[in-house]
Parts: structure tokens; sequence; C-alpha cells
């Protein structure tokens, strides 16, 4: 089966469905980007706790994923999106929310998160993998499940090394990802 049967076959084309939303995947990115470089820098600056800036953090990102799945219901990643926003941001909530968690419990769930979203993104990444920028969001996979990995192999952590800090540093490749992918559409043929 050729790419293009491939395609009509999984439903709408993901070029068309991502090239006539750029501003909402750009938007999208933008907020993640935004979200990690706070979930790095803000806890190291400050007295607030690492998890509800972390929770803050999943619970808007999870919400624009939300607004921004709404916007392409007729597209291939949309169940996966839709659900990774609920997942994100009813996981953020929750860490926010209960801060009577042990700090292991709260770990175990961001790094389920985590991991759930690199191995959605690395799916993703193969279903437009026609776009040229496609790639990121295949290494914006790898390092959700590296950082997934880490989360529960450093516990307890210290000061210098908080749960909010790495998972920062997924945020900020996912952000750049679906930045990535917005600004390649606009030259991927479809």
């Amino acid at each position: 089966m050729s790419t293009d049967e491939e395609y009509r076959s999984e439903g709408p084309n993901p070029v068309a469905a991502i090239r006539s939303n750029r501003g909402w995947f750009v938007l999208l990115g933008l907020v993640l980007m935004l979200a990690g470089a706070i979930a790095i820098v803000l806890p190291s600056l400050s007295t607030i706790a690492a998890e509800r800036i972390l929770g803050t953090v999943l619970c808007l990102g999870g919400l624009v994923q939300v607004i921004q799945a709404s916007k392409v219901p007729n597209w291939l990643g949309f169940a996966s999106h839709l659900l990774l926003g609920l997942f994100a941001a009813i996981g953020g909530a929750l860490i926010y929310i209960d801060s009577l968690f042990a700090v292991v419990a709260i770990t175990i769930l961001i790094a389920v998160i985590f991991a759930i979203l690199g191995v959605s993104q690395i799916v993703f990444a193969f279903k437009v993998r026609r776009i040229p920028a496609w790639y990121w969001f295949l290494v914006s996979g790898g390092i959700a499940l590296i950082v997934a990995g880490a989360l529960l192999i450093k516990l307890p952590y210290g000061h210098s090394f908080t749960p909010a800090t790495i998972a920062g540093v997924s945020l900020l490749f996912t952000g750049w990802a679906y930045v990535a992918i917005a600004r390649a559409s606009s030259g991927a043929a479809e």
C-alpha cells in the first residue's frame, strides 16, 4: 500500500488538518514551552513547592491541549490529543490540589503522565511523517520517556533536582515539536 493510500485509509489528511489549524498548534507549542520554562526556573527561584508549580503547569497545558484538539475534531490525532489533554489537566489538578499525597505517589503519577505522553508522541510522529519536522515529535516522545524513567530512578529528590525541573525539560521539547510541525506543515505536500 502506498503512503497516499495509507493516509486515505487512516482518515483525514494530517498535513491538511495541521496546516488549517497552524495557529492552534503554534499556540499550544508556545504555552507548553512557557510552562516548561516556568517549571524549570520557578522552583529554584522561590519557596513555592515544585509540586504546586508542576500541577499548575500540567493543568494549564492540558486545558490548552483540549481546546486545540477540539479545533480539529475530524483528524486522526484528535482522540489521542483530547485524552492526553484531559489526562494532563486532571493529573495536574490532582497534584496541585491534594498536597497530602506522599512525594513518591505524586512522582509516580507524574512519571506515568510523561510515559503516556512519550508513547503517544512517538506514535503521532509516525502518523505525520510526511511533514518535514515530524522527527521533533519522535525526539520529544523519547525525551518524555527518559523523563518518566528519570523521575522513577531519582527518588527522593533534592532541591536542585525536582520533578518540576526535569518535567519542564520535556515540556520545552514538546512545545517546540508543536511549533516545528505547524511551521513545517505549510511547505509539506498533502
